[in-house]
């Protein structure tokens, strides 16, 4: 029995996990919407319209604005290959924007002015199999807006929590002059960041631009995976279920393998409600002991998966999940509380002279 809930408790936290790796995923790829909010203009458009540049200056919460463009590079993502912006700012925009992030050059060095070079972070370098002095974007690059018309060199990798790149202003505005350029917003502080874009939002106008913030994209994904929790939510209670019912009928089991025990302790007077009590937590017991070692299954075996089979393929997963481990806890509880009901009903029918005598 305990075999079977470690098995159980391994693959509902598994699809747990492997489900929440599409937000985790995402909100690891676009986390520098943490530190900025972009105004974009739509596609018809090269700028943001003067209106919208006015309003987002008026926003008393606003640190800064600045205008820019960039480049976009492809990575892979669980969806397949997808665009990823380099801002092109100046040196003392993009060291601003460093700062807010807490990122800070490792290795490398930073593109210099009017050059095709960009420097990246090390989860981007890592999602792009990239190393120093590689092509990070070029006239090659096929998938919608992704390219350059310039082969653009990787010459410095960032180390910190940000997946961000970046390249000079200059080489943007010379070599990419048709590029849409968009609006770079930062507040003070992160936590003042998210009402900033709330509001902003409200007041832009939509039918011009629209806004890349966190809770937008946040919003959006989640609401995307919706169907896909529900079906993950069906599976696993359908799983539970089948467990549950098993479990209790191997209780069932060995509580009848056992009844000459129960009998000749209830003739001698032990009081049913211990004897249901012993038979209880001797599957708590059992059914605890089958969780624990199923958490730290799933556990190893996504820790060695994640970077040899998922990352690889621009698959994020957190082996330590909360929310994969909070979803098997079901599994012990129903378990124990099947076995309570159908051993409870066993001993209150439990004739123990009729059992000792046909022993």
């Amino acid at each position: 029995m305990s075999f079977v809930i470690v098995l159980s408790v391994f693959l509902i936290a598994s699809v747990v996990t492997i489900v929440n790796s599409i937000d985790l995923t995402v909100s690891t790829i676009y986390n520098y919407t943490k530190i900025v909010s972009l105004v974009i203009p739509q596609r018809s458009e090269l700028s943001v319209d003067d209106a919208d540049v006015a309003i987002s200056r008026s926003m008393p919460n606003a640190q800064r604005v600045i205008p820019t463009g960039g480049f976009f590079m492809n990575i892979r993502t669980v969806f397949g290959e997808v665009p990823f912006i380099a801002f092109g700012l100046t040196d003392a925009d993009r060291d601003y924007v460093l700062g807010k992030s807490g990122d800070r050059l490792s290795s490398g060095r930073m593109p210099m002015r009017g050059r095709a070079e960009a420097v990246l972070s090390s989860g981007l370098v890592r999602n792009k199999h990239l190393k120093l002095g590689d092509i990070v974007a070029g006239p090659e690059d096929s998938g919608g807006v992704a390219g350059t018309p310039v082969p653009v060199k990787l010459v410095g990798i960032l180390s910190g929590p940000t997946w961000i790149a970046f390249t000079s202003k200059s080489f943007v505005d010379s070599a990419l002059p048709f590029m849409p350029r968009f609006l770079i917003i930062t507040s003070s502080s992160r936590g003042s960041l998210a009402a900033l874009s709330t509001d902003l939002d409200t007041r832009l106008h939509h039918d011009q631009v629209s806004l890349l913030s966190y809770r937008n994209l946040v919003t959006e994904v989640r609401g995307q995976l919706s169907a896909m929790y529900l079906i993950m939510t069906l599976v696993n209670a359908m799983v539970i279920l089948v467990v549950a019912l098993m479990s209790g009928m191997l209780s069932n089991i060995y509580f009848t393998q056992r009844i000459s025990e129960f009998a000749i302790l209830s003739a001698i007077g032990v009081r049913r409600t211990l004897l249901l009590w012993h038979a209880v937590s001797e599957t708590a017991v059992v059914t605890a002991i089958g969780w624990f070692f199923g958490v730290v299954l799933t556990w190893l075996v996504m820790s060695a998966m994640r970077g040899t089979v998922f990352e690889p393929r621009g698959m994020l997963i957190d082996p330590r999940d909360t929310m994969a481990f909070l979803s098997t806890i079901p599994i012990p509880i129903i378990i124990t509380a099947f076995a309570v009901g159908t051993i409870a009903y066993r001993l209150a029918t439990l004739d123990p002279v009729t059992i000792i005598e046909r022993r």
